[in-house]
């Protein structure tokens, strides 16, 4: 038996930072996933910062990938218990895959 293959949910910031490198990705698709920001202070910065911070990884993480070869799918904020989070479906473009 084989170890199964990693992913396919990544942490954005992961990626962002290098700790997650997916040029090499054996799989044609995988899914970006940006988790709520840190704490929320109260007043209109602290909203905005819960609110968009996490959108703003995503879209940088969307577009290191597109630059790597890989396509956005389509974005969700799925939430559970009150709590939301952002997730991209990332598609691998052409025959570029290694699976």
């Amino acid at each position: 038996m084989t170890a199964p293959l990693p992913g396919p949910i990544f942490d954005v910031i992961a990626v962002l930072n290098g700790v997650v490198d997916l040029r090499n990705y054996p799989r044609r698709h995988l899914v970006l996933s940006a988790p709520p920001s840190g704490g929320f202070v109260f007043g209109t910065d602290g909203y905005q910062r819960a609110l968009l911070e996490p959108i703003v990884h995503l879209t940088n993480g969307i577009e290191l990938l597109e630059s790597q070869g890989w396509e956005l799918v389509s974005v969700v904020t799925p939430q559970l218990d009150r709590q939301s989070f952002t997730v991209a479906f990332m598609r691998r473009t052409g025959k570029a895959h290694l699976a």
